[in-house]
């Protein structure tokens, strides 16, 4: 069978009876494109049918060497080679992340950088720690396409769990991707910006708080978790910034999903610990909360209404106190008890 320009392609399938690896490395180092291309196609028909991108790992310095050539025609299927070797093996892709950088910036409005984009999310999640160095030029490929990506946002994401500070200088296209579509960017963009918050970097702007507090009742609950996890992890360092959009967390403390109720509980008890006022539009529901099916949920609320000083809240949690049968709950209300009787 002959693929575009007439050259041979391997028939899907063929790899079942072996990787025939030296022959496809022979390939690739072959003068011609034509052979060079049917090696790529062998790599990625392999790893479609059978899975073993990993046994592919020994042929990456010599796609990042076809990657770098600029005269040949099918970097997207190069790049598409990376990425899925890069799923499997991070850690053989790691050393040419430099190259898929440098290549996903030049090309930065072609489908061959949202593959590069998707190589480099899967390296980040062994590595984040080579992408450091090339996060400002991560950021200007996204900010050059079309409605940003959400793989890049993703490496961005995964270098903030290791180095959360390192995000700083491209923190500005992550409140951006955010304003600019909060419910496809949300997850990575959300999960960044909250870990950055937490480690004490600095934020261009707060602006995004009020983004993530749109999403704190979504229907995707993974959507909803990092929203208000975000909020909470701002909260934890500026709970003046998270303070307006406190009554946004009302919903999300009736929400069905007890973990919703939990976190969004969580996130109130932060900011009321150092603006109390703050309980103010979430009181009731966080003394509904003190009758949760869920002691996680009836427990952070305990707190929350504790740094909230809710004297309203005192002879249920008093009760709690004494006769819940889960021990966390009972300390919490305690705890809520002691603060609230002594009016701190």
């Amino acid at each position: 069978m002959d693929g575009d320009g007439g050259e041979a392609v391997e028939p899907r399938g063929r790899g079942a009876t072996g990787l025939d690896l030296p022959a496809v490395l022979t390939r690739l180092d072959d003068q011609e494109p034509a052979e060079q291309r049917a090696a790529v196609r062998r790599i990625r028909t392999t790893i479609d049918d059978q899975g073993q991108a990993a046994a592919y790992a020994p042929t990456v310095p010599k796609l990042r060497s076809l990657l770098e050539r600029t005269e040949l025609d099918f970097h997207d299927e190069i790049a598409a080679c990376l990425a899925e070797l890069a799923a499997d093996a991070p850690t053989d892709v790691a050393p040419s992340t430099g190259t898929i950088v440098t290549v996903a910036r030049e090309n930065a409005d072609q489908p061959v950088a949202r593959e590069l984009l998707r190589c480099l999310a899967a390296v980040a999640a062994e590595r984040p720690d080579v992408l450091v160095e090339h996060l400002e030029a991560i950021a200007d490929v996204l900010d050059r396409r079309r409605g940003y990506d959400r793989h890049g946002l993703q490496a961005i994401a995964r270098v903030s769990t290791a180095e959360p500070t390192a995000i700083e200088p491209v923190a500005p296209i992550l409140v951006d991707a955010l304003a600019a579509n909060p419910i496809e960017n949300g997850p990575p963009v959300c999960r960044a910006l909250g870990r950055l918050a937490r480690s004490g970097g600095e934020l261009p702007t707060l602006e995004f708080v009020t983004h993530a507090a749109g999403l704190v009742d979504h229907d995707d609950g993974a959507l909803r978790h990092d929203a208000i996890g975000c909020l909470g992890d701002v909260a934890h360092c500026d709970p003046d910034a998270v303070d307006p959009v406190c009554d946004d967390l009302a919903a999300a403390l009736s929400f069905p999903d007890p973990e919703t109720r939990a976190i969004a509980a969580v996130t109130v008890a932060r900011i009321a610990a150092e603006t109390g006022d703050a309980v103010a539009t979430v009181r009731e529901e966080l003394r509904e909360r003190l009758a949760d099916d869920h002691a996680t949920v009836r427990a952070n609320a305990c707190v929350a209404l504790g740094y909230g000083h809710v004297d309203a809240a005192a002879p249920r949690l008093r009760e709690l106190a004494t006769d819940d049968p889960a021990p966390n709950v009972r300390d919490r209300a305690s705890w809520a008890v002691r603060r609230l009787s002594d009016g701190r």
